[in-house]
């Protein structure tokens, strides 16, 4: 079996160049047509919401795995912004649309702004999943976590941290992220039902920089000195309130609590400014993105209808209120004790 292509299409070189988005290139679909061949292999472009930081290049991983056992099955362009803006992602929508790929599968960073793009697409036949941050115009949410259960994991290993009574902060994305929106309506119900004496005294946005994080996060600490909890929930984010915090020898005085790769965290892990952080494995989030898309170009995704994912095996899409959803795996959670089980 040949080594499938991850490629680029033809119409996205142009904004690549102008705007510094980032992709891998071998060749490009011809005009016209997903394929070359209307019996060659499907065309799946997996739009991140960002490219260049760590955890997308673990999904990424995943993607090629998943790409390389599918073979000649699929041809799969990986093609993301190099900044988390909704615009660029219309972008890149617009150019998989002039190519006539067969899937677009879109971790949205705004599902209003792009839905007007995954809404033409659609009516020209491509067919359309989300993954990650989901989408307003969609077949199917490949989804991270139950957004609910991850909140309300967040929510306790804070309290477990600084007790019932503290005020606490939280570092976003941006507030019109959907998974961010969501993991923070997670916590504030989680923080409502159980530890209603955690008081969420600010929400910030980083988009996914991690040193606008680390700002924030000092700024945070100087606007409200009685604050002892700061949730960083985006991958960047947690290193950097951890680099914030170990930084103004606030180690064991402000807890740091939220989601990250475990190569991005394992120094403060391992020094103790960091007690625990939460995940799921982004590897296999990408690698069950291609399969799932796959499956959606084959008709074979149907509420309550098992499909096949590979090495993660069988999911059952469940009905929610836009179309189809399944849920990857439950809450992940690192520490000092597991930490180095991981490596991506």
């Amino acid at each position: 079996m040949k080594q499938p292509r991850i490629r680029l299409a033809a119409a996205a070189l142009a904004v690549v160049a102008a705007l510094g988005l980032a992709g891998c290139s071998v060749d490009a679909p011809a005009p016209g047509g997903g394929s070359t061949d209307d019996a060659g292999p499907i065309d799946i472009a997996i739009i991140p919401k960002i490219v260049g930081i760590p955890y997308y290049s673990a999904v990424e991983q995943g993607v090629k795995e998943a790409a390389a056992e599918l073979g000649d099955e699929v041809n799969v362009i990986w093609n993301g912004p190099s900044t988390a803006e909704a615009s660029a992602q219309v972008q890149i929508i617009q150019d998989m649309i002039n190519a006539d790929v067969d899937v677009i599968a879109i971790a949205a960073n705004d599902p209003a702004a792009v839905a007007p793009a995954l809404q033409q697409a659609a009516d020209a036949g491509i067919r359309v999943l989300s993954w990650d941050g989901d989408a307003d115009v969609r077949e199917l949410f490949v989804q991270l976590i139950d957004p609910d259960a991850f909140g309300a994991e967040l929510a306790d290993q804070m309290a477990e941290q600084v007790g019932e009574d503290a005020d606490v902060a939280i570092i976003t994305s941006t507030l019109t992220a959907p998974n961010q929106a969501a993991w923070t309506k997670g916590i504030e119900a989680r923080i409502a039902e159980a530890h209603p004496g955690l008081n969420i005294v600010t929400t910030t946005e980083s988009g996914e920089d991690q040193a606008l994080a680390n700002t924030q996060a000092k700024d945070i600490i100087n606007a409200y000195p009685d604050v002892k909890g700061i949730f960083a929930i985006t991958t960047a984010a947690l290193p950097g309130a951890a680099q914030a915090v170990e930084s103004l020898g606030l180690a064991g005085e402000i807890a740091v609590v939220g989601n990250s790769t475990p190569n991005a965290i394992r120094e403060y892990i391992t020094s103790g400014v960091l007690k625990s952080a939460v995940l799921w494995n982004p590897v296999d989030h990408g690698y069950l993105t291609v399969y799932s898309a796959l499956a959606l170009a084959n008709d074979e995704v149907e509420v309550g209808a098992s499909f096949e994912a590979g090495r993660l095996g069988d999911y059952t899409p469940e009905a929610d209120d836009v179309s189809a959803f399944i849920t990857l795996s439950p809450p992940l959670v690192f520490t000092a004790d597991n930490i180095d089980d991981y490596d991506f």
